[in-house]
C-alpha cells in the first residue's frame, strides 16, 4: 500500500491485489457513502445496492475507531478503479489495482 495525498480532509491510498484475493478498503469517516464512480456502492444508511451484494459487504465496527470496512471478494481485473468513502466535506479515496 502506498500513501499519496493525506491530510485531514483528504486521503489516497494505492492498494495492489491479485485477482480472485479479497480487498478491504477502512474508512474513518461517519456517515459515508461509498463508490465506484460513477456507481453507488453502498448508501450513507450503510446498505449496499442490490447489483453489488454479491460481491460487496460492509462492516461496522463498534469500538472507539468507528472504522467502516468495505469488502470486495473474489476479486477480478474489472474490479480495478477508485473507490470512496466520502461525507460532507471529506473523503477517503482508494485506487485498487488488480493484477
Amino acid at each position: 500500500m502506498i500513501n499519496s495525498v493525506n491530510d485531514d480532509n483528504h486521503r489516497f491510498e494505492i492498494i495492489q491485489r491479485f485477482e480472485h484475493d479479497d480487498v478491504n478498503f477502512q474508512c474513518d469517516l461517519m456517515d459515508v457513502a461509498w463508490w465506484k464512480r460513477p456507481n453507488l456502492l453502498a448508501t450513507r444508511f450503510s446498505v449496499i445496492l442490490p447489483k453489488f451484494r454479491s460481491k460487496v459487504s460492509l462492516k461496522l465496527t463498534n469500538d472507539n475507531e468507528n472504522l467502516q470496512i468495505l469488502t470486495i471478494r473474489e476479486l477480478q481485473s474489472n474490479d480495478s478503479g477508485v473507490y470512496e468513502c466520502e461525507t460532507l466535506g471529506a473523503i477517503r479515496q482508494f485506487n485498487l489495482i488488480v493484477m
